[in-house]
């Protein structure tokens, strides 16, 4: 097997300003459809590097940062789900993309619904990676856990937000791989919680059962495990199905590359 090459970068104009992505690519035409990556909250596309350049081996792959996230420029004032989701389909009808397939991560499981019920007859099939299905209590707790960030004076916020990162890593990811990541986390801290208000404001019990494609939900033992399960009346798709991930947490991406992305490739191939 020939080895990955790393992803590529660029830019589009938005709604918003400009739209970071990375991307890779077959060195010829394949006929499989282009594959779009959404990430969590607050992270970017970074957490898409080795999925992304795997995935890119059969098909143009794009992992794409949220704006205000990542090397996206930010909105003005605080989005809402759907706004977010909105400036993906600009990215697709800035590189004539037509006909795709979406996966998400948490937050960009969200997006993946919402660009799907704006866009239905472009969008083919879909992979989430974990469902947020709360009750209204539940709902509550999660605003207010992840409300606005305090930055404080001894810097004291970096220690919580460090903690919480390696209290959910998988085993295996080293302290160096988190520390990657964990830098993406720490930008932009006076709007970074508005992924979280946008994804806790959109309700995905609502939009699930308006997606008439297949979707293949990935549940990995994360902070969102308790919640993944309810999705499962709600899937139409009789190919739809949840993908129970024991064992794996945040980093599975990267330390179980070559598995999930087979799970994903016969998925969205069928």
């Amino acid at each position: 097997m020939e080895p990955k090459k790393p992803l590529r970068r660029g830019y589009v104009d938005g709604r918003y300003g400009q739209m970071h992505y990375r991307f890779a690519k077959p060195d010829a035409p394949t006929g499989k459809r282009p594959l779009l990556l959404f990430h969590m909250s607050p992270y970017s596309s970074f957490i898409y590097e080795a999925f992304g350049a795997e995935m890119g081996r059969d098909r143009l792959t794009l992992a794409i940062d949220t704006p205000g996230f990542g090397a996206s420029d930010p909105p003005p004032s605080a989005p809402e789900l759907t706004d977010y989701a909105a400036a993906m389909g600009d990215v697709m009808d800035a590189l004539g993309l037509r006909d795709v397939d979406l996966m998400g991560y948490h937050t960009g499981s969200k997006i993946t619904l919402a660009l799907t019920n704006q866009r239905p007859a472009q969008i083919h099939r879909l992979v989430n990676v974990s469902a947020t299905i709360l009750t209204p209590s539940e709902l509550a707790e999660h605003k207010e856990t992840y409300g606005p960030e305090k930055v404080a004076d001894d810097g004291s916020h970096f220690v919580k937000w460090w903690e919480t990162a390696k209290r959910w890593r998988m085993k295996g990811v080293s302290n160096e791989a988190l520390a990657e990541r964990f830098a993406v986390r720490m930008g932009n801290p006076s709007i970074s919680w508005w992924g979280h208000r946008a994804a806790f404001n959109f309700l995905t019990a609502e939009a699930m059962p308006k997606v008439a494609q297949p979707i293949l939900i990935f549940n990995p033992e994360d902070d969102l495990v308790a919640f993944t399960p309810r999705a499962k009346p709600l899937l139409k798709n009789p190919a739809s199905r949840i993908h129970d991930l024991p064992g794996w947490s945040h980093g599975f991406l990267d330390l179980k590359t070559a598995e999930v992305a087979k799970i994903v490739r016969d998925f969205l191939d069928a």
